[in-house]
């Protein structure tokens, strides 16, 4: 129910640490891959920790740039001799500024991005989809609970709204998109024990345990938590009637 036998997939931000599991995951699953970052030193290390015969590329792109992100689509095309048929977005970042002093220049570069990006991703996946009448592609958007709560205590106003957006760009482009039998869903992860958040955290009890008493299972995610969903989601078989969805995997911390 879950192979993804050479179906091409694309992967963004893919020498992060969320992306880790998830390429190990589709692998896996017989999914050959195509991996996007904006750092190629990186990519080739991630690259060359895997253990796998299917065919791995790597390629440098800036997903705020929509020319590039084109380019960069072209060049996956060329090189497997095949149209992508699922996309895994996980690029995007995040920072903290008090709302009132948020620099402007920073505010439209995270939008850029994080929310423009994600449309970019998309549109330029879609489209030769759409123009071939290839069938049942699917996405996966990682938007954050970000996109529908307030987190507490640190202040990320442009992240928050970044990450609503995604959530409803998802629902928009489900329905347009339903005719040409592409599937786009979004996974809203909580707190990750990644080695950024480790960074953020390290030294900030305060903030640590703030985070904590709004998490009933008191604990933040591993990154190989969310690989699960993101296969259940891509697959044409597992989530065949699954569109326009936003999966919300954060320990329970909504539930509060």
């Amino acid at each position: 129910m879950f192979e993804l036998t050479n179906e091409l997939t694309v992967i963004t931000g893919a020498s992060g640490a969320l992306a880790e599991p998830i390429i190990h995951t589709l692998l896996e699953y017989g999914a050959p891959l195509a991996l996007l970052d904006i750092n190629m030193d990186a990519l080739l290390v991630r690259k060359a920790s895997l253990n796998t015969k299917l065919k791995v590329e790597c390629y440098t792109c800036d997903i705020g740039n929509f020319t590039d992100v084109e380019e960069t689509f072209k060049k996956i095309t060329a090189d497997f001799g095949t149209f992508p048929l699922h996309l895994v977005n996980t690029a995007g970042y995040c920072e903290n500024f008090p709302a009132e002093d948020y620099p402007s220049i920073n505010a439209e570069q995270l939008i850029k991005v994080n929310l423009l990006g994600s449309l970019y991703v998309a549109q330029v996946f879609a489209k030769p989809i759409i123009n071939n009448k290839i069938e049942n592609a699917s996405i996966v958007m990682i938007a954050s609970m970000s996109g529908s709560i307030v987190n507490d205590p640190q202040p990320q106003i442009a992240y928050n709204m970044s990450k609503a957006g995604v959530i409803h760009m998802v629902k928009s482009l489900a329905v347009e998109w339903a005719k040409y039998n592409i599937r786009i869903n979004s996974l809203s992860p909580g707190y990750i024990a990644t080695p950024l958040t480790k960074n953020v955290i390290n030294g900030n009890t305060e903030m640590f345990n703030r985070w904590m008493s709004l998490t009933p299972m008191k604990r933040m995610a591993n990154p190989n938590e969310f690989a699960g969903t993101v296969l259940y989601l891509l697959s044409n078989s597992a989530s065949s009637y699954t569109t326009g969805e936003n999966i919300i995997v954060d320990g329970g911390y909504q539930c509060l």
